[in-house]
């Protein structure tokens, strides 16, 4: 069969250009997350966090740890974001090892997402607040008793909010932390403290060397992680730590 000289010149013409059809563009890999504990408390409660996570959230690939020393910093180089939930350390004071790979991690451009009880796992560590961006402090730091409350936005143009709305929890909301004047607070929640309301911080941001930080006070146990915007919250957070949003 003869092919029309119309078509070959048209084909010839494709090819001279270097015209073909586009490919279709490969889907990033996924954020490359090391989680250092289970859960607060040395409770195991993030399973089927975890679980949905993998299923729904194909942009984020976490590895959770409960070995201290896969905080040195030759093993935080196969990851892209830590995220902090409890580091298991004597007296509140982590080994000068994990401090200078944290802080090195960072340095190199690594990102950092920290959850709930955690910045009260290392109150004897001075620098954690600038690196946490919050601390507890014993004796000022507290919560009242565990219940349900409504989890507020402040910032809805904020990228790791994206597609978030306010939502109810059950978790302990934590009040008079020891926090950086410059962090970003993005998320708040109620309490009722003699006669006035406080908007406590939920959801902020800062930054450490140019490395992007995230604070979420949420999280206690089970019940805590259930809320689907919890763990939206806690995926699109490991995205912007790594620049993604």
């Amino acid at each position: 069969m003869r092919i029309p000289v119309f078509t070959m010149l048209l084909i010839g013409i494709l090819l001279t250009a270097g015209l073909s059809i586009p490919a279709q563009a490969e889907e990033p890999a996924p954020v490359k997350c090391l989680m250092m504990g289970m859960g607060p408390h040395g409770d195991v409660v993030l399973t089927d966090t975890l679980e949905d996570i993998k299923a729904n959230y194909p942009s984020v690939q976490i590895t959770a740890t409960e070995n201290v020393e896969d905080l040195r910093i030759e093993n935080l180089k196969n990851y892209d974001v830590l995220l902090m939930v409890q580091m298991k350390v004597e007296g509140g004071n982590p080994p000068d090892f994990v401090k200078e790979s944290i802080l090195q991690f960072l340095k190199d451009g690594g990102g950092l997402v920290v959850t709930h009880f955690a910045v009260a796992n290392v109150q004897e560590w001075r620098d954690s607040i600038d690196i946490y961006g919050a601390m507890w402090v014993s004796g000022k730091s507290t919560h009242g008793p565990y219940h349900e409350f409504r989890v507020d936005i402040k910032d809805e143009s904020h990228p790791i909010l994206e597609g978030v709305k306010p939502f109810i929890t059950n978790d302990e909301l934590y009040f008079n932390l020891l926090t950086r004047p410059d962090w970003n607070v993005i998320m708040t929640a109620n309490e009722e403290r003699f006669g006035h309301t406080v908007a406590e911080p939920m959801l902020a941001t800062h930054y450490v060397h140019n490395a992007r930080c995230v604070y979420f006070a949420l999280g206690h146990d089970v019940k805590s992680c259930e809320p689907p915007m919890f763990r939206k919250i806690l995926v699109q957070s490991i995205e912007w730590a790594d620049c993604r949003r």
